[in-house]
């Protein structure tokens, strides 16, 4: 029969899973939630209810930190750089690893979380070294979640402060994966409130195209209008 550290398992193996090959931030934030919230299950037998509770209300924290700075900003996840193939492969290996090899006798933790731990690990290895902001900052995530899983399984369940730091800091990640982002305009307006208005040039034109008004023609005054016109006094014979 599987144990209910066992489903916790697997659904935070299934949210990493997803968070780490999607491409839309959404599919990435409803990943990392069903991970975070699958955590505790899987790292205690009987996860206490203020335990759930406060670990689900992290888990909707940062979840909320990513979806609104990604729709904010459009931004979205590279997705796998192996194909989703490769990234179930490696998840798979790596939870049969942390299921049949057990380093530390006897385990203080369920067996499970052992073995998820491995799996998100694995998961992990890959965006970490991706540009992609959003990408990298799952991959901390993820591998911070892995790694509280090995400690719960090797050292035993944690205590409401260890809890409490843990979720503050996936929480922290999150938040400081949003700021890392793209930022906005310096000058505090968004992208899309720009109006098309701002873009218009006028354009003056240049001194070749501008057409000379034609001056209007006089008559010629003839010899005697243009010698008193240059003050030249007509000789009288």
């Amino acid at each position: 029969m599987i144990g209910l550290a066992m489903v916790g398992a697997l659904v935070a193996i299934g949210g990493s899973l997803a968070a780490v090959v999607a491409r839309d931030s959404r599919l990435v934030a409803l990943g990392l939630l069903t991970a975070m919230v699958a955590a505790p299950i899987a790292s205690s037998p009987e996860p206490g209810y203020l335990t759930l509770v406060f670990r689900f209300l992290g888990a909707v924290l940062a979840a909320y930190l990513l979806w609104t700075a990604t729709r904010s900003r459009s931004i979205d996840s590279e997705g796998t750089g192996v194909g989703v193939i490769a990234e179930l492969a490696v998840a798979a290996a790596a939870f049969c690893v942390g299921w049949f090899a057990i380093p530390v006798k006897p385990l203080a933790g369920p067996l499970a979380a052992q073995a998820a731990g491995f799996a998100l690990v694995g998961l992990a290895i890959v965006p970490l070294t991706s540009r992609n902001v959003l990408r990298a900052g799952t991959a901390v995530v993820i591998l911070g979640l892995g790694l509280n899983f090995l400690l719960v399984a090797w050292i035993g369940p944690a205590s409401s402060l260890q809890q409490i730091v843990t979720t503050a800091l996936l929480v922290g990640v999150a938040g400081a994966t949003s700021l890392l982002m793209a930022p906005a305009e310096e000058s505090g307006v968004a992208p899309d409130e720009y109006d098309e208005s701002d873009y218009e040039l006028e354009i003056e034109p240049g001194e070749d195209e501008i057409e000379e008004e034609p001056t209007p023609s006089l008559p010629d005054p003839g010899p005697a209008g243009r010698a008193r016109r240059l003050g030249v006094r007509e000789s009288r014979r």
